[in-house]
C-alpha cells in the first residue's frame, strides 16, 4: 500500500486522518495488555482493509499516557504534521507503515517512543502475526513508565525531606540613595 505524500499531508494537516480512542487504568492495561489493546490494534486493521490511513489510541488516565497503534508513511507520530511535511514534501508516494507510539513524561528523557510494526501491506491479515510483539512492546514501554513515574515520585518526595523547615524566604531590602 503507497499513498500520495501530497495528499496525505493534506489529511494530516487538516485532521481527516480517521481515529479511535479508548481509555483505561495503567493497572488493568499492564494486567493484560492484550485485551486492552485489541480495540486500538482492531481498528488501525479495518481502516487499512478499507484502504484507509487511521490511529487508535488507548489513554491511559492515571499514568500521563497515551499510546497509539497508527499508520503513516515516516516515523514521526501524526500529531507532528509540520515536522512530517519537511521531511517528506519532496516525495511523490510513499508506502504505508504501521507504528506504535508512546508519549508520555515517564517513558523517557524525550517523553516520545515510536517504532515500526510492519509495513501496512504485511499487516493486513496478519494482526495475530504482530499482536504478541506489540503487546511485549506496550508491556515493556508502561513498565519503564512505571519505574520512571515511581522514581520522579521518590526523587520529590527527597527534596521535600531535605528541604530546611520553617525559613522564609527573605525580602530584599531596597535603600533610598541621598543626592
Amino acid at each position: 500500500m503507497e499513498k500520495d505524500v501530497a495528499s496525505f499531508i493534506e489529511d494530516m494537516t487538516n485532521e481527516k486522518i480517521e481515529g479511535k480512542t479508548v481509555s483505561s487504568k495503567l493497572a488493568t492495561v499492564a494486567k493484560d495488555p492484550a485485551k486492552a489493546m485489541q480495540p486500538v490494534y482492531d481498528f488501525v486493521e479495518e481502516q487499512l482493509n478499507l484502504g484507509k490511513l487511521g490511529y487508535g489510541e488507548l489513554t491511559i488516565d492515571d499514568a500521563d499516557a497515551v499510546i497509539r497503534l497508527e499508520t503513516n508513511l515516516i516515523n514521526l507520530p501524526l500529531q507532528e504534521p509540520t515536522r512530517i511535511s519537511k521531511m517528506i514534501s519532496d516525495q511523490d508516494k510513499l508506502p504505508v507503515n504501521v507504528y506504535l507510539v508512546i508519549s508520555s513524561p515517564f517513558v523517557n528523557q524525550s517523553g516520545l517512543r515510536i517504532d515500526e510494526v510492519s509495513s501496512a501491506d504485511d499487516f493486513i491479515g496478519h494482526l495475530a502475526d504482530y499482536s504478541k510483539t506489540m503487546n511485549e512492546w506496550v508491556a515493556e514501554k508502561l513498565a519503564a513508565v512505571q519505574e520512571n513515574k515511581a522514581k520522579k515520585a521518590e526523587e520529590a518526595a527527597h527534596e521535600a525531606e531535605n528541604k530546611p523547615q520553617g525559613t522564609k524566604p527573605t525580602k530584599a531590602k531596597t535603600t533610598k540613595s541621598k543626592k
